[in-house]
């Protein structure tokens, strides 16, 4: 072997020796790789621990059920009681009979004028947070962290923790104790009103002051007892402030809102006949009745309702009235059409705001006003009837004047616009002739006697007009209706019979 091959060889062999070098340091590393694998692992448990120490916290279930499985870490105190150690139930046995006799002692007065009013804790809605201070004392020391536990609870020993039970007030409970108050309590303001002088010989009011309305303030109240309750002022009397409140109405008000809006006038001394003491009697009881009548607004009002029927025993005289429209005869409170026609023409020229109703003519037409103007009126049967469609009452006066025979109505109420009247008038407009005379025979009657039973009368066609006037001249003519008063043809009854018969009535 020369020199070069012993060199290869020996170059050889020292390949061989660190071949085997490494094959052996390749057998050695799987254990190592496994203590390095279990003491990382062991660090990285303990950094987990560590992280779910200082962050894990219990869930809201755990916590909740603490009230079940947990007593009340040291150091805690409600109310002054110490409750360390305790479950919650022991708690609430301690503490409830505190409770009951704060609700016992509860007495909240109110005192206004001279009423009391008592509100015990069941009036109150009375409510305390034992339930409250139990279930959060019980989760300290438990509801955070671990660490956070531990310092906690530390702290607990160290300074400890007072709870202090609190109460509050149902504030709808409250509010039905003070709306009673208020119903006995508080007192609307009484408008200013005003009367129709019934006693005046012409039209007078009588004017009442309003009154101040007075009463609690509900919602202050209300508020005052709360937080009195929730300041832990249990037993207290409260003297609310009386709130004020002034009418809405004030005799200023009312002068200003009723002014007169028409008159009328008939007179009944043309002829004997209008005003004998029976028929004046009539006029001046159904005059004395609707003096001072109010009509409200929107309100309608009978002519023979108010009046009332007219009846002997009620005291109406006996008077001249017209039957089967073709004669007179007496009756029960003749001579009131004299009141009702003078009404009506006074409600005409009161404006269109004043609605007839029913209004009926006579069989022929008065003689105390226009052809077409009048309205008759009977127990019973015709009526004047109207609706007061302003927005203020109608006052009505209506004076008899048996001196001088004249018969007034005056219509008070929501004024007319400025400077706006009304007139009325009945225009005859046609003559209707009677037809001839018919005669009835009497046998019972002797020859040669006879009387008038039903006297002719003529007939007319009439038109009642209302005009507006604006200071005084017209501007609109209305067209209200035509009235027809039928012609009524005379009848006299003769005798026929043996001229020794009597007259009739001694005659």
């Amino acid at each position: 072997m020369n020199q070069e091959e012993r060199k290869n060889y020996a170059d050889s062999g020292k390949k061989n020796n660190t071949t085997r070098r490494k094959k052996k340091k390749r057998r050695a590393s799987p254990l190592l790789t496994i203590a390095w694998g279990a003491f990382g692992a062991i660090v990285v448990a303990l950094i987990v621990v560590c992280v779910l120490m200082f962050t894990l916290k219990p869930t809201q279930a755990e916590v909740a059920s603490y009230i079940y499985n947990s007593t009340f870490c040291e150091g805690i105190t409600v109310n002054g009681k110490d409750i360390s150690g305790l479950t919650y139930n022991d708690a609430w046995a301690l503490l409830k009979d505190e409770i009951k006799t704060t609700a016992d002692d509860t007495c909240v007065s109110v005192n206004v004028g001279t009423g009391l009013w008592v509100l015990s804790a069941q009036d109150l809605g009375l409510h305390d947070n034992l339930d409250e201070v139990l279930r959060e004392a019980i989760a300290l020391g438990r509801s955070d962290t671990f660490f956070a536990n531990m310092s906690a609870q530390s702290d607990l020993k160290k300074e400890g923790k007072a709870y202090t039970i609190s109460y509050s007030a149902s504030e709808e409970a409250i509010s039905k104790f003070v709306a009673n108050i208020e119903a006995s309590v508080n007192t609307p303001a009484v408008n200013a009103s005003m009367t129709p002088d019934k006693t005046a010989t012409e039209p007078t009011f009588n004017y009442h002051e309003g009154d101040q309305g007075f009463g609690i303030d509900a919602d202050v109240l209300v508020k005052t007892i709360s937080d009195s309750v929730s300041a832990g002022k249990y037993n207290v009397t409260f003297t609310p402030e009386l709130v004020y409140t002034e009418p809405d109405i004030t005799i200023e008000d009312l002068q200003s809102s009723i002014a007169l809006r028409s008159s009328f006038q008939t007179h009944y001394g043309a002829t004997a006949s209008l005003h004998t003491a029976a028929r004046m009697r009539n006029i001046q009881k159904a005059a004395r009745i609707l003096n001072g009548c109010v009509v409200e607004p929107g309100a309608e009002l009978s002519f023979n309702e108010f009046i009332g029927p007219r009846y002997e025993k009620d005291g109406w005289a006996l008077a001249p009235g017209i039957v089967n429209g073709s004669r007179y005869e007496n009756q029960a409170g003749g001579g009131i059409c004299q009141v009702s026609t003078t009404l009506y023409d006074a409600l005409l020229q009161a404006g269109p705001e004043i609605e007839i109703i029913e209004r009926n003519r006579h069989s022929w037409p008065s003689s105390y006003t226009d052809y077409g103007l009048d309205a008759t009126v009977s127990t019973g049967g015709p009526d004047l009837k109207f609706k007061n469609n302003t927005n203020a009452p109608l006052y009505i006066f209506a004076y008899e004047d048996n001196v001088n025979y004249i018969m007034t109505v005056y219509i008070y109420g929501e004024p007319l616009p400025d400077g706006v009247t009304y007139e009325i008038e009945g225009i005859t407009e046609e003559v209707l002739k009677p037809g001839k005379t018919e005669y009835i025979e009497v046998p019972t009657w002797p020859t040669g006697y006879s009387e008038t039973y039903v006297s002719a009368r003529e007939g007319y066609r009439a038109t009642a007009y209302r005009y507006k006037l604006i200071n005084g001249e017209r501007v609109e003519t209305e067209v209200l209706y035509t009235d027809i008063y039928g012609a009524v043809t005379g009848q006299i009854k003769i005798g026929t019979g043996d001229p020794r018969l009597p007259k009739p009535n001694g005659n």
